[in-house]
């Protein structure tokens, strides 16, 4: 979902949910179900009615495609007007290429960052691995720039590859431990917000919230459920789209 709050001079966003590709996007729109995910030309509309404003950036997502979540990334950066970036729950692998775009980042210590290595899907023979590996490789050198950039002047290259590798999950005060970031008090929440399945460290403690047997998440379970039936409609009728052409590649 996004959501802009306007005043004189300041304006307001919420990202929440999974970072998709702009063809994606347009079927997703089409469907009405815009507010479980976000798009690079949807954000830059939005962005274009506060130009000049002191913008603050709310996120609470999993993450998701790479190519978007760097394009969104970018033009938080080149925003005209000071940028601050909260999250709220969580903020997930290519998630924090956007909260670190912000001049100031600010983390309540209940909430989470999550950084990890890329990861794509592929069927091919050998050398067509080998060309994967090659193209993941060079998108972690580029996220992990981003990163090197944001951390304390005592934090090495290294440690922050080390990071990446192992999946790393940190509460805000463990990410000001590495990061120039600002932590924030905050009462106690549940951070879930998309996807999860290529995460596998998740915190022990968001896992046993999620798992509380009440009404309210039981609730909330059966509404992923019908989102993520609803998600794979949506891919199904992208997929359909660009086999008939209706889509480009």
């Amino acid at each position: 979902m996004i959501r802009i709050e306007n005043s004189a001079d300041k304006a307001e966003i919420y990202i929440s949910g999974d970072i998709i590709d702009d063809d994606e996007g347009a079927i997703v729109a089409w469907w009405g179900d815009g507010d479980a995910y976000q798009w690079p030309s949807d954000i830059k509309k939005q962005l274009d009615e506060v130009k000049g404003k002191d913008l603050t950036v709310y996120i609470n997502s999993s993450g998701g495609s790479v190519p978007a979540g760097v394009a969104i990334a970018n033009m938080i950066k080149r925003h005209d007007g000071h940028t601050t970036a909260v999250v709220d729950g969580w903020c997930c692998s290519i998630a924090t290429q956007i909260f670190f775009a912000a001049d100031d980042r600010q983390i309540p210590k209940n909430a989470y960052l999550m950084i990890h290595k890329p990861a794509i899907s592929i069927i091919g023979n050998a050398d067509d691995l080998e060309k994967a590996i090659t193209f993941l490789n060079t998108i972690q050198e580029g996220i992990e720039t981003v990163y090197n950039d944001a951390a304390n002047d005592d934090v090495m290259p290294e440690t922050i590859h080390d990071m990446v590798n192992d999946e790393t999950w940190l509460t805000g005060e463990q990410a000001k431990q590495y990061f120039d970031v600002t932590v924030l008090d905050s009462t106690q929440t549940v951070a879930k917000a998309g996807k999860s399945a290529n995460m596998k460290n998740i915190p022990a403690e968001i896992v046993a919230a999620w798992k509380k047997p009440n009404a309210a998440n039981d609730a909330e379970q059966k509404a992923n459920q019908q989102r993520l039936q609803k998600e794979m409609s949506n891919k199904i009728t992208i997929a359909v789209a660009k086999a008939k052409g209706v889509l480009a590649e």
